[in-house]
């Protein structure tokens, strides 16, 4: 994602940014022990902005949304406000001191710079340069991805309450778990644990993107460290090829046994 720097321009030289889903928000320990993994990250070197989901507050919109039928700019607008109390509360010192809540990318590049992780507050950047339609169908993480683009991040992580994509649905089912799937592929799927329009933008960047379970954040860690970690990777830097969209496939008809030529298996060990 990182691109080289440009005469005359600044470069913000972030290493990650972390989607921090507002569902993680519901444990405030959790919470706690996410924080200080990202404080761990931090002081290790790397160079952070964490985007908040909309949390608890989003979710009394949506309830209201649910009985008033509200126009779409106020849903629009209270839900990227709803994104910056959840990022208040997540730089709140009373979790870390690592954590500072910015409200411009210019505050961003200053935390950084004095080795903070900079919290985006995200609703002054989305009303100001308005980038995104004021549809449902573009959550948080489509305006992670944004960011990340926008940053030249070199790597993006969602943070989540599963552990990636699942084929058919069967959410939890550890064999069902997709590891790698082309964004093009995933855009097609429509609403997965991350939004479709996400999953489009990153496509059309050429932009990778890491989804884990944010109740592991030793997974957080490892991936940080570049271990192999549980989790889905979606390739849209790569290209959208079959041979990384590891989803099951139907079983195509076999031949007796007795008729049955030898194979060889295309499977990566």
């Amino acid at each position: 994602m990182a691109e080289g720097g440009i005469r005359g321009f600044k470069s913000f030289e972030i290493d990650i940014v972390i989607k921090f889903g507002g569902s993680l928000t519901r444990d405030l320990e959790l919470c706690q022990r996410l924080i200080s993994t990202i404080a761990l990250i931090r002081n290790s070197g790397r160079r952070i902005i964490v985007i908040p989901g909309g949390g608890r507050t989003n979710k009394v919109v949506q309830a209201i949304d649910r009985e008033q039928s509200l126009a779409a700019d106020t849903t629009h607008r209270a839900g990227a406000l709803a994104q910056d109390q959840t990022g208040l509360l997540l730089a709140d010192p009373s979790f870390s001191d690592s954590l500072v809540a910015c409200k411009t990318l210019a505050s961003c590049r200053s935390a950084v710079d004095r080795g903070r992780a900079a919290v985006l507050l995200p609703s002054r950047l989305l009303f100001d340069l308005d980038p995104i339609e004021k549809t449902l169908d573009v959550t948080s993480d489509a305006v992670a991805a944004w960011l990340a683009w926008l940053v030249a991040a070199r790597r993006l992580v969602v943070l989540t309450d599963v552990d990636g994509v699942f084929a058919g649905g069967k959410i939890g089912s550890r064999s069902h778990l997709v590891r790698q799937v082309p964004a093009d592929r995933l855009s097609a799927m429509g609403h997965t644990v991350i939004d479709s329009c996400a999953a489009a933008f990153l496509e059309a960047r050429r932009m990778d993107c890491t989804i884990l379970n944010g109740n592991f954040p030793d997974r957080l860690m490892a991936w940080a460290q570049g271990g192999s970690v549980v989790g889905t990777i979606v390739r849209g830097g790569t290209g959208s090829t079959s041979e990384l969209y590891d989803l099951p496939r139907p079983r195509e008809a076999r031949p007796p046994a007795a008729d049955r030529s030898v194979e060889l298996s295309s499977k990566r060990p």
